[in-house]
């Protein structure tokens, strides 16, 4: 790639995940990465603060190196080009996407790449329903499933805690294209920018790409979503950095992730079907989510990953809860309450994530009342 012929890629929500992606994509590749800003107040304060420059502390490298590396532009709705939008990645907070897009709207079209890269689930159905409604003018949508662990501490500082990839696909905008060949995947490797910039060999293999169908994808949406599940809320209501609780969460850790698969097992049956329907058919990928899916797997996965690989991070929610930010509970465990109702299980079918979501906001209340009212614990 020459510098006359340079990927754009815009990034709307420079926090955790867009700043370690901003980070690699200077590092290793050629692109041109301008990180969009919600108000001009937003952007001058990143300007005044930052210097125009994006900075992560690698904790998993050895020293802990700080890197900062310079962004060419940067933008807001007030200073933005008007000119359309090629490529965009959006990882914002599940919650702030509608808000967030809504400025640039006029400026995605048919040719956009958007890719998701945001935890928990229902965007997609907020992008169809509420979004893009127009389906002749909607964007190339994709989405990925990162599993690094970034958090923000008191100083400000993005802190790069645990090395673990992204899984890469497009999404479907119909039922009807949840299953994909390899063929589509083939297409997108050799003739989307996006896809390209992504599957670029030095930067996939730093920063962990794995680009795939829909249904590959999704299985490690919902395998990230079951860490999430269980990560972010207990983190938050404990108000633990990961790794203190290896030892002890396995009890709350089962109950959580055996009530959400019973429930995703009925709202996503063609994935759960697939073995079974596809495998040993050479357009399609074989995929054993049957064995990887599974209360025991899944136990002991989210431990390995969120409290051994991740044990000095902290999860976003908890940092949210530090933070006094709103929280994305509604996408995760409170989407599993939702998938309840919608499909008309038994509401005892959700108690547990019904209940993990209602601790996880009393956490965020008690904590915005002390930073009022004071903490009663040292009177």
């Amino acid at each position: 790639m020459t510098a006359s012929h340079r990927t754009t890629i815009h990034i709307l929500g420079l926090g955790a995940m867009g700043t370690v992606l901003a980070i690699d994509l200077l590092r290793f590749t050629n692109a041109l990465v301008v990180p969009l800003f919600r108000s001009q107040e937003r952007l001058a304060q990143f300007q005044r603060t930052s210097g125009n420059k994006v900075s992560i502390r690698k904790l998993y490298l050895e020293g802990s190196p700080l890197l900062s590396y310079p962004v060419e532009r940067s933008e807001c709705p007030e200073t933005f080009s008007k000119k359309p939008i090629s490529n965009l990645v959006v990882t914002t907070k599940t919650y702030q996407t509608k808000e967030a897009l809504t400025p640039y709207l006029p400026y995605i079209n048919e040719n956009t790449n958007l890719i998701l890269i945001q935890n928990g689930l229902g965007v997609l159905e907020l992008l169809k329903e509420e979004i893009f409604t127009d389906a002749k003018n909607r964007p190339r949508l994709f989405q990925g499933v990162i599993s690094h662990g970034v958090y923000q501490d008191k100083a400000g500082i993005f802190n790069h805690a645990g090395w673990a990839g992204m899984k890469v696909a497009r999404l479907p905008w119909t039922d009807e294209q949840m299953i994909q060949k390899r063929s589509v995947v083939a297409d997108d490797a050799a003739n989307n920018s996006l896809v390209e910039l992504l599957t670029e060999p030095t930067f996939a293999k730093e920063f962990g790409i794995e680009h795939s169908t829909y249904q590959e994808m999704l299985s490690g949406q919902l395998f990230k979503f079951l860490v999430n599940a269980c990560m972010n809320p207990i983190t938050a209501i404990l108000d633990c950095v990961n790794g203190e609780m290896i030892d002890s969460c396995g009890p709350v850790f089962t109950s959580i992730i055996d009530e959400c698969l019973q429930i995703l097992r009925v709202a996503y049956k063609p994935l759960f079907e697939y073995q079974e329907k596809f495998n040993g058919n050479k357009e399609y990928p074989d995929m054993d989510i049957n064995a990887v899916l599974t209360t025991s797997n899944m136990v002991s996965e989210v431990t390995r990953i969120g409290c051994d690989i991740n044990s000095k991070n902290s999860s976003s929610m908890r940092q949210d809860t530090l933070f006094l930010r709103d929280i994305e509970i509604e996408y995760i465990n409170g989407y599993v309450v939702r998938l309840a109702s919608n499909l008309n299980l038994d509401p005892n079918s959700c108690k547990v994530n019904k209940t993990i979501k209602e601790l996880a906001d009393l956490r965020l209340a008690l904590n915005r009342s002390r930073s009022i009212n004071g903490d009663w614990r040292k009177e």
